[in-house]
């Protein structure tokens, strides 16, 4: 039994411009008959070795990640067993490819690959694997269609695999769920998909685009000068109010100040008569006449309390 592993299938594009999912290989029957064929030859035999057909069968068949491998064991009970399993062992073969009958393939896009030219094979059953002389995915995959089996080459008829439509943009049709592109260029949603997608029509979508980004740059614009503007106002809005705390503060040392004039101004007109001995103030004027001065002073001046505060303090008073 040989213990080199051979990758059997991946989910590359093979020579034939199609693909086979390996997410979408059912393994079951083979599992079960897991026979070993060379170069895919069955019902009709080889070219040089007749009626031989199985030249064994596969072992620890397993998919890890996107790849479907096993070990070859060949059964040399024949000369074409014995011959292929000398060339593998010795490198000479060194590649292998599957069997299957198509189920289901599909043309959509997530599931195709740039240069793929015919639909992917989504869903397939594995009917065998052959060893043979070019590696798996640029050999062709044999197709099982029943009871029969077909090739497929580049440039053959064959919609076992269907080919893809070459795409044209200018015959696209609209999709119902487009529903801005259909208000815009006035068509009605039931007759989306009937209707073509021209190149007019892309033009037309084309300038409204370039309309919208220039309308959304002004707006931007518009909305950073605002935000300026506005950081700008909060800035004099909170100067304003230091500004006003200030003139609370001093508008409060005037009150204060008053308050002391107006009670020294009252002391002044409840001085005593002359002649009389009173305890002599803290502070006071040095005679009699510059007492009246002073009172007459601050009588005349009532109300303009920072006037009579800058004459207390020349006085000395305060």
């Amino acid at each position: 039994m040989s213990q080199k592993r051979i990758i059997l299938s991946d989910s590359s594009i093979n020579r034939y411009g199609y693909r086979v999912l390996t997410s979408g290989l059912l393994l079951e029957a083979f599992l079960a008959n897991p026979v070993m064929l060379y170069m895919h030859f069955r019902d009709e035999g080889t070219p040089e070795w007749c009626d031989y057909k199985a030249i064994g069968y596969w072992d620890d068949i397993k998919i890890e990640g996107d790849q479907l491998s096993a070990i070859p064991v060949f059964d040399k009970v024949d000369d074409l067993s014995k011959t292929i399993a000398a060339k593998y062992e010795a490198g000479t073969l060194r590649a292998a490819s599957i069997g299957i009958r198509i189920l289901a393939t599909s043309a959509e896009k997530e599931y195709l690959l740039p240069g793929q030219t015919r639909e992917t094979v989504t869903k397939a059953e594995i009917m065998e694997a052959s060893i043979v002389d070019i590696p798996a995915n640029a050999n062709a995959v044999r197709l099982y269609d029943r009871s029969t089996s077909v090739k497929l080459a580049a440039g053959m008829d064959s919609q076992v695999v269907p080919e893809l439509k070459p795409f044209n943009p200018e015959t696209m049709n609209f999709k119902p769920s487009w529903s801005a592109f259909l208000s815009f260029l006035g068509v009605a949603q039931d007759k989306a998909e009937s209707t073509e997608l021209s190149a007019e029509n892309l033009d037309a979508i084309h300038t409204e685009l370039e309309r919208l980004k220039a309308e959304n740059n002004t707006l931007k614009q518009a909305n950073q000068d605002a935000e300026t503007k506005l950081e700008t106002a909060t800035s004099e809005v909170t100067g304003l109010k230091t500004d006003n705390d200030t003139k609370d503060t001093e508008i409060s040392t005037l009150k204060t100040e008053n308050g002391q004039l107006k009670l020294q101004v009252q002391n002044l007109k409840n001085a005593p008569t002359p002649g009389a001995n009173p305890p002599a103030p803290k502070t006071e004027p040095a005679s009699e006449s510059e007492k009246e001065e002073l009172a007459a002073f601050c009588e005349k001046n009532e109300g303009n309390y920072q006037g009579m505060t800058e004459r207390l303090k020349a006085e000395g008073l305060l």
